[in-house]
């Protein structure tokens, strides 16, 4: 049954009128009639529907100027069966997006490259076990646990339960041409760099960038070439993929990578600066690929070392690697090595999500052999410093700039038309108000008092929840709740279709996500 889209609500009263914002929703949620409830429909993979439905649906993104470029690729079994490019890849060259060509920033979706190294070097016996310490590995650094005498383990890193945050305000990103060592990173760079472990390893899932690029550094120790090497060798080369690489150049990205923009009515498109990463951060976020390229990846792990195409590794090691391992709770989320895994409607999913103002996603959905890869530049307002470097050149923006598109907004959209909406259980009766409150996040550090990022809970009065002004939620399974709607598209980092709520043995109430590392708890009642 369709239903309506949902919105943020107001302090005072539920959603009373939908906005225009999420009309536009509404009518691009139209293609998800093709899905059915934990399947996916023949129909849906025929490439003319793929290319209806992506028009419609990222060609709406466009006009809004949610974002300023997009490609997407959907495999299926062996088959590439679409593929496209939205917008322009430069818009000072009206350059269009060529998805064999362009290459998009596609984030923490590197973490799953590397992770398919650690999955083939324990197929080939040069890791021997997951839960073999870290240490063993690592020549450059050593890791120190003040938590006791227990080693922290290949496998609390890789399900992001290494315990490691970076202090004070040091920011991952650099700017172009800045001065900074090259891979291999010397050990003097590594332990200037190295965070401490400020929570007991593998107790939490939070994800941990940091424990993921000491991965990086990890599979460089065993192998003795740098990651990009590797990576080369063993992953882009045999699948084919001719324009991906991980790099943390010293001069202004290669003219095949995407530039962003943003956009304010009136006032001609922006072109924002490339974002780099630093060296020590490098290794969880920093390979430019193109949606072809990413549909040999995405196609690989959807097939699972089946098929006539060419596996990476043998079926077992992507079991290893693609299982629900370590999370937070049952009916969230949880990880095998990196990857994401959940269900949706009964459909085993694992994806990875990146964002570093680029956004992309990779969901691949494992019964269907259906991989999907979309990838975003751009969109939104400027930032006032930014909106003063504009180009007068270029043709001014006509017409409404809405706000951006983001990975949890486009993952809804993604998932909801290939194997439907989240259901709700209008039979269940709950008391919403043992679930009402205000929530902070999970602190890091167990030493620190949560605080902060506060999310409201609260009744909807009509039997669902109201969190932080979204909704409303309704009931969907034991301490579930399920959004009522479409999740706006603009949909904040920390938003979700879906929550479940968990009570402690100490008696507070944390909240988890659907799809996310980390989680909420809920702050004392007065």
């Amino acid at each position: 049954m369709s239903r309506r889209p949902a919105g943020r609500l107001s302090a005072v009263a539920i959603l009373v009128g939908l906005t225009g914002v999420l009309a536009a929703c509404d009518s691009r949620d139209q293609g998800s009639q093709a899905a059915v409830t934990g399947r996916i429909a023949p129909e849906t993979l025929e490439p003319s529907n793929l290319e209806r439905w992506a028009d419609e649906t990222f060609g709406a993104l466009l006009e809004e100027h949610r974002i300023s470029a997009l490609a997407i690729s959907v495999t299926h079994g062996d088959k590439v069966v679409f593929k496209k490019g939205y917008g322009y890849h430069d818009y000072a060259t009206r350059r269009p997006i060529d998805p064999d060509v362009s290459q998009f920033r596609i984030g923490s979706l590197t973490k799953t490259f590397f992770g398919t190294a650690i999955a083939q070097l324990l197929e080939r016996g040069e890791i021997a076990s997951l839960d073999d310490p870290v240490n063993r590995y690592l020549t450059r650094i050593q890791l120190q646990n003040p938590f006791g005498d227990d080693e922290i383990t290949i496998r609390d890193m890789v399900t992001h339960q290494g315990g490691m945050v970076p202090r004070g305000s040091r920011s991952p990103f650099t700017s172009v041409g800045e001065e900074r060592p090259q891979p291999p990173l010397s050990a003097a760079v590594l332990e200037a760099n190295l965070p401490p472990v400020v929570r007991d390893p593998g107790t939490f899932s939070d994800y941990c960038n940091a424990c993921s690029a000491v991965m990086g550094f990890m599979v460089e120790d065993i192998t003795g070439r740098t990651l990009e090497e590797y990576l080369r060798e063993n992953v882009y080369e045999p699948l084919g993929m001719t324009h991906t690489t991980l790099v943390n150049s010293l001069q202004a990205p290669s003219a095949d990578v995407v530039t962003q923009y943003a956009f304010a009515t009136g006032e001609p498109p922006v072109a924002l600066v490339y974002p780099s990463l630093t060296p020590f951060i490098s290794y969880a976020g920093d390979i430019n690929s193109t949606a072809g390229d990413m549909a040999r990846f995405v196609r690989a792990h959807a097939l699972q070392g089946s098929g006539s195409t060419l596996s990476l590794m043998a079926p077992e090691s992507y079991e290893v690697m693609h299982r629900w391992d370590r999370g937070n709770h049952p009916d969230a989320s949880g990880f095998g090595i990196q990857f994401f895994r959940y269900d949706h409607n009964g459909e085993p999913v694992i994806e990875h999500y990146g964002s570093i103002r680029y956004r992309s996603l990779e969901i691949i959905m494992l019964d269907a052999q259906v991989g999907v890869f979309v990838t975003m530049a751009g969109g939104g307002e400027p930032n006032p410093d930014e909106l003063a470097a504009a180009d007068t050149s270029l043709e001014p923006v006509a017409g409404p700039v809405l706000p951006q598109a983001s990975h949890s907004g486009v993952r809804a959209l993604v998932l909801e038309h290939f194997l439907g909406r989240l259901p709700i259980d209008e039979s269940l009766e709950v008391d919403v108000g043992q679930y009402t409150g205000l929530y902070h996040r999970i602190p890091a550090d167990q030493g620190e008092t949560p605080g902060g990022g506060g999310r409201l809970v609260a009744d909807s009065g009509d039997g669902g929840l109201v969190i932080d002004g979204l909704g409303p939620y309704r009931p969907s399974g034991p301490d579930a709740f399920t959004l009522d709607g479409q999740l706006p598209v603009e949909a904040g980092f920390r938003d979700s279709n879906r929550y479940v709520f968990a009570r402690q043995s100490d008696g507070s109430m944390h909240m988890f996500a659907h799809v996310n590392a980390g989680g909420f708890v809920r702050a004392a009642r007065e």
